[in-house]
């Protein structure tokens, strides 16, 4: 597994830094607020108290021996793109910078960032495409162009099966699992010819343009 130099103890930096360290990934958090650092440093693998803008602090943190940093600050732009780019200078193999608009983040990736995240607008996009479809319980951006939807069995997919609805086909779309009306537990060997039951949970991968279409279905 990766390992992470989370720079910056914004809301997102500790959140992501949690999850990381929950999902079994060695973690360095990196913030100059010992307060913020204290809280977490049982959690993750090692917590530096310091200038995540400076290139010479971050070098001597061992910043560059994790395999990725995420700069997650939530100053002004200023400090994120020190830290980038002090982060790059010292051979940090990839960052990942959190910016809060398109002109934030054209400059993070011409100084070198490796991919630029919106968390907020990403989390507002999420929410505002789910509430306006009421059979959506789900979204994400598996990528630029893929896209995972989880929806409720639409009323006219009732009673049928994989298999007569020809998903597939008809709607460029893979099933990917199947949830049970007041199961935890999905399925993911789905029985193509199993008809569907009403209150059925479906998560499905398609590119971005047919999971818009998907969710249409009534």
């Amino acid at each position: 597994m990766k390992s992470f130099c989370i720079v910056g103890l914004s809301q997102f930096g500790k959140t992501l830094a949690r999850t990381l360290a929950r999902e079994g990934a060695q973690v360095m958090i990196v913030d100059e607020r010992a307060d913020e650092v204290n809280e977490l440093a049982d959690t993750v693998t090692d917590a530096v108290i310091g200038d995540p803008t400076s290139q010479q602090f971050l070098d001597a943190s061992g910043a560059a021996d994790y395999d990725c940093a995420v700069v997650c600050l939530s100053g002004g732009i200023d400090e994120s793109l020190l830290a980038t780019l002090a982060l790059k200078d010292i051979g940090v193999k990839e960052v990942i910078a959190r910016a809060g608009s398109d002109e934030h983040r054209r400059i993070l990736e011409k100084i070198g960032a490796d991919s630029v995240v919106f968390p907020e607008r990403d989390a507002a996009n999420k929410l505002g495409f789910a509430m306006a479809r009421e059979n959506v319980t789900d979204f994400v951006d598996f990528s630029d162009e893929y896209s995972i939807i989880t929806i409720t069995l639409p009323h006219s997919w009732i009673g049928k099966s994989l298999t007569q609805l020809n998903i597939r086909r008809r709607y460029n779309v893979t099933m990917v699992a199947i949830k049970k009306a007041g199961s935890e537990k999905a399925e993911i060997n789905l029985d193509p010819d199993r008809p569907f039951e009403p209150g059925d949970i479906l998560t499905l991968l398609g590119s971005n343009e047919d999971t818009v279409k998907l969710a249409e279905v009534k």
